[in-house]
C-alpha cells in the first residue's frame, strides 16, 4: 500500500532531535528525506555511543529512515549539489541560529530562487529575531524560558526540567504541523511558504491555559502533581 507522503521530497540541515523528529514523522508517513551532515557528521552520532555500542540510540532514534549525505556547505562547490538537491524538492528545513543559513548559502532567499514553490522550514531556539534570538538554546533551557518547569513538582521542592524531551518533542509536532499545512498550500496554489517554528514558542502553547489564568484571574497555576485548578 502507497504510504500518503511518497512522492514529497524533502531535503534537510537539520541536527540533534527538535527538526529531525518532525522529518522522521514524514519519512515514516512515505516522504524521502535528505539529510545533509558536515564532513565530520552531526554531532548527535556521538550522543550515548560507548566502546560495546558503537551505534547511538539518540541519533538512530531521531533519524530513522533518512539518506544521509555529507556536504561542507562552506565550500561553493557543496552548495552547488546543495542547489541541485533542492531544485526540484517540495521542503527544505534548517534549524541553525539566526543568520547561519544565509551564510552558508541555504537561506530562504537563497533557495526561492533555485525552487520559487519550495516550502521552507526554519525550526530556531527562540525564533528569527528578539533579544534572545542568538543565545544557543537547548531543550532544558527553552522548558525553563517556556515557563513550563515552573509546573513540575510541589511547592518548596526545587525546580527541574522534565525527565522528557519536551520543548524538542512539541516543536518537532508543531514543525511537522506547519509543514503539512505548507505542502497543502503549496498543492492548493503553487506557492511555496516560509515557516517559522521555535522551541520556546511551543512552550508557551504547552502554557496556554497558565497563561489564560493569569489573564483571568491574575493567580498563577500552582505547582502539584495532580491539582491544576
Amino acid at each position: 500500500m502507497a504510504r500518503p507522503l511518497e512522492g514529497v521530497k524533502c531535503v534537510c540541515v537539520i541536527m540533534f532531535q527538535q527538526a529531525p523528529v518532525a522529518f522522521s514523522m514524514m519519512a515514516d508517513l512515505g516522504a524521502e528525506v535528505i539529510k545533509i551532515e558536515p564532513p565530520e557528521g552531526e554531532l548527535g552520532r556521538q550522543l550515548g555511543v560507548t566502546p560495546k555500542f558503537p551505534l547511538s540510540p539518540y541519533f538512530e532514534t531521531n533519524n530513522r529512515g533518512f539518506k544521509c549525505i555529507t556536504l561542507d556547505l562552506k565550500t561553493e562547490k557543496a552548495r552547488e549539489i546543495l542547489y541541485k538537491l533542492v531544485k526540484d524538492a517540495d521542503v527544505f528545513a534548517q534549524n541553525f541560529r539566526p543568520g547561519v543559513a544565509q551564510r552558508l548559502g541555504c537561506g530562504y532567499e537563497d533557495l526561492v530562487k533555485v525552487n520559487p514553490g519550495i516550502v521552507y522550514l526554519s525550526s530556531s531556539a527562540y525564533g528569527p529575531d528578539g533579544p534572545n534570538a542568538m543565545l544557543p538554546g537547548t531543550d532544558g533551557v527553552a522548558q525553563a524560558a517556556g515557563g513550563i518547569c515552573s509546573t513540575y513538582g510541589e511547592e518548596g521542592n526545587r525546580i527541574v526540567t522534565g525527565q522528557v524531551a519536551v520543548a524538542d518533542e512539541t516543536a518537532a509536532f508543531h514543525s511537522f504541523q506547519a509543514v503539512m499545512v505548507g505542502l497543502y498550500h503549496k498543492l492548493k496554489t503553487g506557492e511555496g511558504q516560509l515557516i517559522e517554528t521555535s522551541l520556546l514558542g511551543s512552550q508557551i502553547r504547552l502554557m496556554g491555559f497558565s497563561i489564560t489564568r493569569v489573564l483571568f484571574t491574575g493567580e498563577q497555576t500552582p505547582r502539584s502533581r495532580m491539582r491544576m485548578f
